[in-house]
């Protein structure tokens, strides 16, 4: 029959779209921890770049080490712009781009003691450079780009080891190397983990929010979320079909063998709505009694198809419900709320019909 015409392909779909929607929410929970670590880091880290710099200007008699005082004056200046604009209007602007601002301000921290380095020609101890490492592991959260700054900060370090020379022996200089280097993967493998932690709560919380508990279908927010990222995904207004099914007496199965009957019997409807329509179709429970199902690319024949094939499974189980439809029109915007409202409809006139002896 036409309802299962290319149910495969489009069932894949569904799960890529279901993917690219984990993804985005992925995105969304790095960007707030990195938005969230930025505007305190800025801020703290202002204050902690002008007493440096404030500090070597007074006391480091330290021949190059000016360089390094002024850079320590300019960083401090530009995280304090940082700090106001991440709380100004700007401030959502600059939050979409988290990852951007970053690794730029990992960048210009690094810049730091390697400007010192090569100012003065001291290459050993260079506490600012281990710093760096560590500090670049645990803030951020991109592995990609923490790998990348983190190498470019070992490369700078060991070059200026080459061209300026240590006064301490290799193994040393390398075993201070190799122990931020861990450090910062422990810290960064730690964040990450949090954040995969992070990620299946917001899974377990989002599906929770959208699933029916009793049948395991979608609830109606599901349902409505579902319509929305149909909507806004697709290139052009997409062809949508709503079947809304209205089950006939719950309540006298209720009072004559219970609730735990008539959850049995609510859960039987789920199940045929499952196995009647195609994997990309949503199921929902609207309500008490109710469900509706979210039919993609639907047609006027295949409404009527729909129709019979669902009257014909439910009464296969020996279930009796009223059934509505309602369709998109073709290149119009798509309200699922009214779109749902008119099957709704569609399903009490088809009810009255019944009560008065229509089919």
């Amino acid at each position: 029959m036409a309802i299962s015409t290319k149910a495969s392909g489009r069932g894949e779909d569904g799960g890529r779209r279901a993917e690219r929607e984990r993804r985005s929410r992925l995105r969304a929970d790095r960007t707030l921890v990195i938005s969230d670590t930025m505007s305190p880091f800025c801020g703290v880290g202002s204050i902690m770049f002008a007493l440096v710099a404030i500090a070597q200007f007074s006391f480091d008699q330290t021949p190059g080490s000016w360089v390094s005082s002024t850079a320590a004056a300019l960083s401090s200046l530009v995280l304090a712009i940082g700090w106001v604009l991440l709380r100004g209007p700007v401030g959502p602007m600059l939050r979409q781009h988290s990852l951007g601002v970053g690794v730029g301000v990992a960048v210009m921290v690094g810049l730091n003691p390697l400007v010192y380095v090569i100012g003065t020609k001291i290459t050993y101890p260079a506490i600012g450079m281990l710093l760096v490492i560590v500090g670049v592991g645990a803030l951020l959260h991109d592995r990609f780009w923490a790998t990348a700054v983190i190498i470019a900060v070992n490369v700078a370090w060991i070059a200026c080891a080459f061209a300026f020379g240590i006064p301490v022996s290799p193994a040393i200089f390398a075993s201070q190397l190799v122990k931020a280097d861990a450090l910062a993967i422990v810290l960064n493998v730690a964040r990450h983990r949090t954040m995969q932690r992070m990620e299946q709560a917001r899974e377990e919380v989002h599906r929770l929010a959208t699933t029916d508990e009793l049948t395991g279908v979608a609830n109606q927010r599901g349902f409505l979320e579902v319509g929305r990222s149909l909507t806004e995904a697709a290139d052009e207004d997409p062809d949508l079909t709503v079947v809304y099914v209205d089950l006939d007496g719950l309540k006298l199965v209720n009072d004559l063998h219970g609730h735990s009957a008539g959850d049995a019997l609510i859960q039987s409807v789920a199940e045929v709505l499952r196995r009647t329509f195609r994997p990309e179709d949503t199921v929902a429970r609207v309500g008490g009694d109710e469900f509706a199902v979210l039919v993609v690319g639907g047609t006027p024949l295949l409404a009527h198809d729909l129709i019979s094939r669902v009257n014909e499974r439910l009464r296969e189980a020996g279930i009796s419900a009223s059934i509505g439809i309602a369709s998109s029109q073709a290149g119009v915007r798509v309200d699922l709320g009214e779109l749902l409202g008119r099957a709704d409809a569609a399903m009490y006139t088809a009810k009255s019909a019944r009560k008065n002896g229509g089919s």
